[in-house]
């Protein structure tokens, strides 16, 4: 199963990975993107969405708050909040090259299958082994359906329910059983992270962002931290330096355009806080980058 799903991500990445070398491979499915990597990467910051990556082939390192992973061919990696990270791919080449996929979870989809089913009594019926072989399979079968839109027009929504439903039995079954719980505390910092990403570009308060999550002011902060392992104004800045980031290497912005662009008032306030996240300053990095290599996935 496993050589199978490599096999799918290798030939379409071969076919639809970013000519520019970013690697990425858009699919017709909302959310699901094929990664390519033939060398080692450079750190990359992202905010993540609620998400499971499979890696098939080579190694990626991700650092998620204070914690640090290190994923090989065969493992998964489920994220179950918005959360800012920085991954590398460590271990790629041309003859063996890192792949993996993402596909970004849905809280909708959950939310019906919670109600649907009983995850207690479905999970202690399958056994790991199971359910991971279950979660390949409907992958597997989702990807043989990228390049045939007419079937995947009509399969699309029962296989992402299918996927989802084996994630649900999983180990991190419960974690994402609360994405689909619209009182959660996940959910309602999501709701918050959505006008974030919407509008990271002016100037956001506390009462604002508390009254989208459906919290109190004097909660929000401790709410928001513990989902997502940084303060509100913290959020926001990744969010700008990141976009910022797309705009230089992407698009070709100056930096003090893609300052401005972002929400930044004060350009040497930019540079201080871009190098301190990306290690050197933007105009150095800009130079050091080819321009039309996006570095950083646009924010979404």
């Amino acid at each position: 199963m496993s050589d199978s799903l490599r096999q799918a991500v290798h030939c379409y990445t071969q076919r639809h990975a970013n000519a520019n070398a970013s690697g990425v491979a858009g699919t017709p499915v909302s959310g699901l993107l094929l990664i390519r990597g033939t060398a080692p990467s450079a750190l990359e910051h992202a905010i993540a969405n609620p998400l499971i990556c499979l890696v098939l082939q080579g190694s990626k390192q991700v650092s998620i708050g204070n914690r640090n992973f290190t994923f090989v061919g065969g493992d998964s990696m489920i994220v179950t909040a918005n959360q800012p990270t920085v991954t590398r791919i460590s271990q790629a080449s041309v003859a063996a090259p890192y792949l993996a996929l993402a596909l970004d979870l849905d809280p909708a989809v959950i939310a019906e299958l919670g109600v649907a089913i009983n995850l207690a009594e479905s999970a202690a019926a399958e056994a790991s082994a199971d359910v991971e072989a279950g979660l390949r399979d409907a992958m597997l079968r989702l990807l043989r359906l990228l390049e045939r839109p007419r079937s995947l027009a009509v399969l699309q929504k029962q296989l992402l329910r299918e996927i989802h439903y084996w994630l649900l039995l999983g180990e991190k079954g419960a974690a994402i059983r609360h994405l689909g719980l619209p009182d959660s505390r996940v959910r309602r910092v999501a709701r918050a992270v959505a006008l974030l990403r919407r509008d990271y570009a002016r100037p956001l308060t506390i009462a604002e962002l508390a009254a989208a999550a459906g919290v109190s002011r004097s909660s929000f902060h401790q709410h928001f931290r513990a989902v997502t392992s940084v303060s509100p104004l913290q959020f926001q800045k990744q969010l700008r330096l990141i976009e910022a980031r797309r705009l230089m290497l992407v698009e070709g912005k100056t930096a003090s355009r893609a300052a401005f662009d972002v929400g930044y008032v004060s350009v040497p306030q930019f540079t201080r806080e871009y190098a301190r996240l990306y290690g050197q300053p933007p105009v150095r990095d800009r130079k050091l980058n080819d321009p039309g290599r996006p570095a950083t996935e646009p924010v979404r």
